[in-house]
C-alpha cells in the first residue's frame, strides 16, 4: 500500500468516526473520533516540517568516497588508505566536489554522510 493510500485510509477512518459520533452522540464515540483526529494532526505537523536536502548529483559523488563515522567523528579514507579526521583534512586531500560543496553547505554534507554512516536518512536527496 502506497503512502498516499495509507493517508487516504486514515482520513476515511477519521471521517467515519466523526459520522458515527454524530449519529450516536455517545461520549466514547466522540473520544475515539478525537483520538484519531489528533493522531492525524500530529502526522501532518511532522510531515510539514522543513527537511534538509542535498542534490542527487552531489550525493552520488559523495557516495563514491570512503567515509565512516567513528568515535572521533566523521572520518575520510584518503587515496593512500589512511583514515583522517574530516575536520583536519587539508583541501588537497578532499575530493574536489566536496571542496566546492563545503563552500556553502558543508553542514548538510556532514549531516548526509553522518546519516549514511548511522543508517538513517537525515538529509533528503532531491533531483539536481
Amino acid at each position: 500500500m502506497s503512502e498516499l493510500e495509507k493517508a487516504k485510509q486514515e482520513v476515511e477512518q477519521v471521517c467515519f468516526a466523526y459520522d458515527k459520533a454524530g449519529d450516536t452522540g455517545d461520549i466514547k464515540d466522540w473520544k475515539e473520533y478525537y483520538d484519531l483526529e489528533n493522531k492525524l494532526i500530529d502526522k501532518v505537523k511532522i510531515s510539514n516540517q522543513p527537511q534538509l536536502t542535498i542534490p542527487k548529483s552531489i550525493a552520488d559523488q559523495l557516495d563514491k568516497y570512503d567515509f565512516e563515522l567513528t568515535s572521533k567523528g566523521l572520518m575520510y579514507r584518503n587515496m593512500g588508505g589512511t583514515l583522517l579526521e574530516f575536520s583536519r583534512v587539508t583541501y588537497d586531500e578532499i575530493p574536489q566536489l566536496i571542496v566546492q560543496t563545503i563552500a556553502g553547505n558543508y553542514r548538510i554534507v556532514f549531516a548526509y554522510l553522518a546519516g549514511k554512516a548511522l543508517g538513517v536518512d537525515l538529509v533528503k536527496v532531491v533531483e539536481g
